[in-house]
């Protein structure tokens, strides 16, 4: 009866397998934008304060917190609208009290209650 031979070293045994066969490379995926996501929509029936709000918040994405609370306040359309719009107006001037949506919000009442 033969005996297996057992080489000395197992090792040496493992590099000596047969070559993998080359598998080839998969096509590598195109690249996508890092940070890119999709931005709020806007629905169909929107009214303009509303599209006031969603060009400002795509354009400065930061201020969501502040345009979401002008435009979830008690106004009426005519309210909001004249409040996003102190507000946006507000963003290039250092000090302007409507910078704080409460202010604007509250320009915003007077407005409506003034006309």
């Amino acid at each position: 009866m033969t005996t297996p031979t057992v080489p000395a070293n197992p090792v040496k045994a493992a590099a000596v397998k047969a070559p993998a066969k080359k598998v080839p490379a998969k096509p590598r995926a195109a690249a996508k934008k890092r940070g890119a996501k999709a931005g709020p929509t806007l629905p169909e029936n929107h009214t303009p304060s509303e599209a006031a709000a969603h060009a400002l918040a795509v354009e400065f994405i930061d201020l969501t917190p502040s345009i979401n609370r002008i435009m979830n306040s008690a106004l009426g359309e005519e309210g909001r609208m004249h409040a996003i719009t102190l507000f946006r107006n507000s963003l290039g001037v250092p000090g302007d009290e409507n910078r704080t949506p409460a202010n604007a919000i509250a320009a915003g009442e007077k407005f409506e209650n003034g006309k």
